[in-house]
């Protein structure tokens, strides 16, 4: 028999407790400028460095509502004989593409489609440092509803940057603008 279970997801004390006001405060305040369809090129690129902590896999945790024990449990990730340690959500890491593609390589008035093939090719454990790059790999338009609609395909991908072996890899398809065509 098919198991059917369901939980009601609650923000955990710890995070509940956080000021709303002060993290606004500390979210850096970025200037976007808009983004248009005939103003990109492939081959245009941004990519982020990050050392993913414990602290960030347990935030994570507690936001995603996955306490896996590979994922937050010390001892039991020190008993993994593929890791020894705690590895990161691959979600988690493959997120980080969202802030390179929607903060850095491209600006407002752009809607992510998804992240689509995502494929996870190696663990990121604790205090690994990964780069993560998005690169626009095709620009094609579409005419849905009698409309022609503007849309650009970045290739994302993380790596390990002490070995550069693939983490992660995948496309996402963005809907942007044509800056000649409103």
């Amino acid at each position: 028999m098919p198991r059917d279970e369901h939980f009601d997801y609650e923000l955990p004390p710890i995070l509940d407790q956080l000021d709303e006001t002060e993290i606004d405060r500390q979210i850096p305040k970025i200037k976007l400028s808009p983004t248009y369809w005939d103003e990109l090129n492939v081959g245009d690129k941004a990519s982020l460095h990050v050392k993913v902590t414990r602290k960030i896999i347990l935030l994570y945790a507690m936001l995603a509502n996955d306490y896996n024990p590979i994922h937050v449990d010390l001892e039991y990730g020190k008993s993994l004989k593929m890791f020894g340690t705690n590895i990161a959500h691959g979600i988690l890491v493959i997120s980080f593409a969202s802030g390179v593609v929607g903060s850095r390589l491209v600006g407002e008035g752009v809607a992510l489609m998804g992240i689509k093939n995502a494929m996870f090719k190696s663990a990121v454990k604790i205090d690994d440092k990964i780069v993560v790059s998005a690169e626009i790999s095709k620009k094609y338009s579409l005419e849905i509803k009698g409309k022609p609609r503007y849309f650009v395909e970045l290739k994302i991908q993380i790596v390990h940057e002490d070995t550069q072996e693939i983490a992660a890899e995948g496309t996402s398809t963005l809907l942007v603008f044509n800056k000649s065509r409103p």
